[in-house]
């Protein structure tokens, strides 16, 4: 995994506790180096027991866990966890990717889920959705979306290769949670709760379709994919 220094001053978490949950000790020790800087102290647990014996004896205000391990799997730990505590950042990391196993994930309360191997962008993306989940805010108000397009939060509007196309408000709502969400699978629920929040009418499949293709009009582009029956993705 490649990445760079940073500071903890710069992200604002140098005040706060990171329970890594690995069983692969060589990802362990790199996801530990790398989270050592940003946190003021980084946890360390190989399996389920050891994750929620940890949890109760120490401050933890972030959890990056691992599904796959030993004695009590990842999901068991953060229903555990979450019947204790609702406040804590838990962000799923795995190899498993397919959408039974995202939907079982997400329905565990967490608040992303990143798949392996960890990269410095994925790196960054678990940064973000941390500060995103305890902040309640997005402080970008210009999203590079990808190398062509450009999320103008202020002005609802993309800047598609230099021309400006304006979006309607639920436009802008679905690829911005898209976006504070890439890497992840954005499910029904989510969508009718962060961008049907202030409609009267209720979100059915045929408005969402409706929506996400007029915006791949718009776009020219198809970044936004479709996980049948679960929810969707930013696919860039």
């Amino acid at each position: 995994m490649e990445h760079r220094k940073i500071k903890k001053e710069d992200m604002n978490f140098s005040k706060q506790n990171v329970l890594i949950v690995e069983d692969d000790i060589e990802t362990l020790e790199i996801m530990t180096e790398v989270f050592e800087p940003i946190f003021s102290k980084v946890y360390q647990a190989k399996d389920g027991y050891e994750a929620i014996e940890n949890f109760q004896k120490n401050k933890i205000d972030v959890i990056l866990c691992d599904i796959n391990i030993p004695k009590l799997n990842g999901l068991d730990v953060v229903n555990n966890i979450r019947k204790a505590n609702n406040d804590v950042v838990i962000i799923m990391v795995s190899a498993y990717s397919d959408s039974e196993t995202l939907l079982k994930a997400l329905n565990s309360f967490i608040q992303g889920y990143i798949v392996k191997p960890i990269t410095s962008d994925k790196v960054k993306n678990i940064l973000e959705k941390i500060g995103y989940h305890q902040n309640k805010e997005y402080p970008n108000q210009k999203i590079k979306l990808n190398d062509f397009i450009t999320l103008d939060l202020l002005n609802s509007s993309v800047i598609v290769n230099d021309k400006i196309v304006y979006l309607t408000k639920k436009e802008t709502l679905f690829l911005n949670l898209l976006f504070r969400n890439r890497g992840s699978l954005v499910t029904y629920e989510m969508i009718e709760e962060l961008v049907w929040y202030d409609d009267n009418k209720v979100m059915t499949s045929t408005s969402l379709r409706t929506l996400v293709k007029n915006i791949r009009k718009k776009l020219s582009f198809d970044i936004v994919q479709n996980i049948s029956k679960v929810g969707y993705i930013l696919s860039v």
